[in-house]
């Protein structure tokens, strides 16, 4: 019999107010949990299996990862490879997957109203996958092309150093992404393999499922137990987690030949039991939470010794350990031992205090809602876990559990990776991926630590008595100043937003500095304040949230250190050649549709504010003037109109447009044809959309499944500040530049108009799927930030969103027609973005 459901209100304080959460177990082993969000616009379904890469056989490692690949090649209920991403593309949802050590997860993002045929298609592909021989085949390829390509990837090489930590007998000393020779020259053995492995191991008592919408608790529940009730049991027993560090030391590593340089990074582990107890978790999230309050970046920073530094406890799927990594100067790259020992005696430091100092109660954090991660993160612990549900209270204290794992945290249990320039001293290699290494005991700790430095001190403001407040718009325009009120609560918190003009060259640079410098006052305040710095065409920006007293102490503060970035000579950097960084190329050419200057640029030049929540309307006057003193200080800021941007011409035919090349990195030939809209207004937002929802998954069935051509093969709408864009990508091993061309130019003259083409049915559901995305914001983080961007753009007003629905509420299947026609004849801007390891050097053309 299944268990009922275990109810709760609002178990964790990571939902919005007003959630429901519900848990239940099937007698086939199962474990679902159901989310209410009635503020949600879409659902969240994710089906998530307690196996990964440490559940491999040795003879086929990658085998977990070729499996999660190989569940989208056809199931029993729809046969054919890309049914899957097909129909979650004509519904207008997105989905992805990822393997890691212990988890396999498959999630999805749908409207509501077609969540349980959802549910029917996840479960189909998880539980019930064809897994032909011949597609196994072809699937291969797609794993060895994706190996080769991430060789130029910096994560896998800190992955892969990161491995000789470990001890050789166990599986988490090899690399488990897999690649043809890993995975075997056997196929017949490696398809019963992949039969076997997921016969054994995809089974009822191994999967968690979670699904968040706006639907009743009871449907969910009741969709899920339906779809759910009737899958098998009895997989087999979880590999057993044990130690797998080896003796402490330290690990120098470095990027290998024909990969750019990475930025040299110090990682501190301190590993930590294999099975924690609750309170133990506790305390150690707590002490990770005090390794960042900002006395430690203050004091490494006052040496100029780090530019970044973020500590966190490892999450559950991997090995406990509680990690500190900092990103170096050249300054603390000359001082690493000291950099090291200031970091161990800090964390012994901060272990006592908490031992003897209660750390502040969470309920006054401000919460920072994400309703897409929190699912997955839910549905991954699920699936190695019992229950989602907090475990009961005991008799351990939380000092007690600090006292109890003290002894884990000390200098000599600490082990180290540092990322350092290549070396000629690293001449071993990691056999998998030819990462170079230097493996060397830890230091003897016989440096002095610096002394620790007080953080930033956020002032209070005794604000002034506003009893009658305006209505929320627009409270002061005038030549300098464009001021709006966003009204009172219900947040108990306020919100402060300014921007002001800004240089448009050397943005980044000066953004960098920026957060660099800022670093020790984030820290500081957080998690109690958020704070976000930004730029764009229009403005350089700082938003600030949190406690009302507080907030004109940080934007001072943080107003200072954008000053003193802008007495430091920044060079720009140059938009014909990016230069490439980590992750797979094609990611890279899509996130140049973000940064490259939109066609037309902002000219207001007055700054603009936005303040709410609990900071009344006359204290936001008052605030904004005195802050508007503070920025007078900086010297006088050119105007964003003194360098333009070069418009993309309407190139009249595709084919022969300009290209600009991405810096070589990686062996890959990877294209991107970057489509401009011909302005920013929600009507082309909302037909480039839909285009994108259009020709997405026939794009990629046409490059990847029939031709053959790569790996990756997308079509993706992104905006530049606003301004909408379509990249079709495509990322190959094998084929050249001019070969990818002719194959997105074929797909456009064959395709284009024709997907474009939607009958009334058609048309409505791919405008209700678009309406589910852009609707009202689903929490209150999301409401402010989109009403702050809008504000910016001096296109929004206090509802921005409204008029994005108004907009697709007017569009028709003609004016979709249009833009596809307009598209295919080159009346759009158009641009080519190429990569290939030998740069042609030209950017007129392929």
């Amino acid at each position: 019999m299944n268990t009922p459901p275990e109810l709760n209100l609002l178990p964790f304080t990571d939902l919005p107010m007003g959630s429901r959460f519900a848990e239940r177990h099937l007698d086939n082993g199962a474990r679902l949990v159901a989310i209410e969000v009635p503020t949600a616009r879409q659902v969240r379904l994710v089906a998530a299996i307690g196996a990964g890469a440490l559940d491999e056989p040795t003879t086929h490692l990658g085998l977990a990862h070729l499996l999660e690949h190989s569940l989208f090649l056809g199931s029993d209920c729809h046969p054919h490879p890309g049914d899957f991403a097909a129909w979650v593309g004509a519904q207008g949802g997105r989905y992805n997957a990822h393997t890691d050590e212990a988890v396999t997860d498959i999630h999805l993002t749908l409207p509501p109203d077609t969540a349980e045929a959802g549910l029917e298609r996840l479960l189909d592909i998880v539980v019930r996958p064809q897994l032909a021989r011949n597609n196994i085949a072809h699937e291969i390829n797609v794993i060895e092309a994706e190996f080769q390509a991430r060789l130029a990837d910096p994560a896998l090489h800190r992955q892969a150093a990161l491995s000789r930590l470990y001890l050789p007998a166990h599986p988490a000393h090899h690399n488990h992404h897999g690649c043809r020779r890993s995975l075997g020259a056997n196929l017949d053995e490696l398809h019963k393999a992949l039969v076997h492995f997921h016969a054994s191991h995809y089974r009822a008592n191994r999967l968690s499922l979670v699904m968040l919408g706006p639907q009743p608790l009871e449907r969910q529940l009741e969709q899920m137990t339906t779809a759910a009730c009737s899958i098998a049991g009895g997989a087999e027993r979880p590999a057993e987690r044990c130690w797998r560090w080896a003796r402490p030391a330290r690990i120098q590593w470095c990027l290998p030949p024909g990969c750019t340089a990475g930025k040299p990074t110090l990682e501190l582990l301190w590993p930590l039991p294999v099975t924690l107890t609750a309170m133990q978790r506790l305390a150690h999230e707590q002490l990770a939470r005090a390794l960042g309050n900002g006395e430690l970046t203050t004091t490494l920073q006052h040496h100029a010794a780090i530019t970044e530094l973020t500590a966190s406890l490892v999450p559950d799927a991997s090995p406990s350990a509680l990690s500190l990594s900092l990103t170096l100067t050249p300054t603390g790259q000359r001082q690493v031992e000291t950099v090291l020992a200031t970091c161990q005696t800090h964390l012994q430091h901060l272990a006592r205090r908490l031992t003897t100092v209660p750390s502040p109660p969470l309920a006054s954090d401000i919460t920072q809602h994400d309703l897409d991660t929190w699912p997955i993160t839910l549905a991954r612990r699920l699936a190695v876990s019992q229950s989602a549900l907090r475990p009961p209270t005991t008799e351990e204290s939380n000092i007690e559990a600090i006292e109890q794992l003290v002894a884990w945290l000390d200098s000599e249990s600490c082990r180290v990776l540092e990322q350092s320039p290549r070396s000629t001293m690293m001449n071993d290699l990691v056999p998998e991926t030819r990462t170079p290494f230097l493996h060397y005991p830890p230091s003897d700790n016989t440096c002095m630590s610096w002394p620790l430095r007080t953080p930033p001190f956020v002032a209070q403001r005794k604000l002034l008595d506003d009893d009658v407040s305006p209505a929320p718009g627009l409270i002061e325009d005038n030549d300098s100043l464009v001021l709006w009120w966003g009204g009172g609560p219900p947040a108990p918190d306020a919100f402060y937003g300014l921007a002001w003009p800004a240089p448009v060259s050397g943005q980044s640079e000066r953004l960098t500095l920026w957060q660099q410098s800022t670093l020790p006052l984030r820290q500081t305040i957080a998690p109690r304040l958020v704070m976000t710095l930004g730029y764009d065409v229009h403005s350089d920006w700082l938003w600030v949230r949190g406690e009302a007293s507080r907030l004109e102490s940080c934007l001072s503060q943080a107003l200072s250190g954008w000053l003193s970035c802008t007495s430091t000579e920044c060079a720009g950097t140059d938009p014909e050649a990016p230069t490439a960084s980590g992750g797979l190329i094609a990611q890279r050419l899509l996130t140049c549709l973000e940064t490259q200057p939109p066609p037309v640029q902002a000219t207001d030049s007055r700054i603009l504010a936005w303040v709410g929540g609990t900071f009344g309307a006359a204290e936001a006057l008052a605030s904004c003037q005195r802050l508007m003193a503070h920025l007078s200080k900086a010297s006088p800021v050119p105007s964003s109109k003194a360098s333009p941007p070069c418009p993309l011409p309407a190139c009249g035919n595709i084919a022969t447009g300009p290209t600009r090349w991405l810096t070589p990195q990686g062996d890959d030939r990877t294209l991107m044809l970057q489509v401009d809209a011909p302005d920013d207004s929600p009507t082309s937002q909302a037909l480039f959309q839909m285009l994108a929802q259009c020709h997405d998954a026939a794009f990629q069935r046409e490059l990847r499944q029939r031709r053959g051509l790569g790996y990756v093969a997308a079509v993706r709408y992104r905006e530049a500040h606003g301004w909408p864009r379509l990249g079709y990508v495509v990322q190959s091993p094998h084929a050249d530049i001019t070969t990818l061309r002719d194959a997105v130019c074929d797909f456009l003259n064959a395709h284009c108009q024709a997907l474009a083409q939607l009958d009334g049915t058609r048309f409505a559901a791919r405008r209700a799927s678009l309406l589910a995305q852009c609707g009202p914001p689903e929490v209150h983080s999301e409401a402010l930030s989109r009403t702050w961007q809008a504000l910016r753009r001096r296109k929004g007003h206090l509802a921005a969103w409204e008029t994005q629905r108004q907009a697709l509420a007017d569009l028709t299947p003609g004016k979709l027609a249009a833009t596809a026609e307009a598209l295919v004849t080159g009346a759009l801007p158009a641009l080519w973005w190429a990569h290939s390891p030998s740069f042609p050097g030209v950017t007129d053309g392929i």
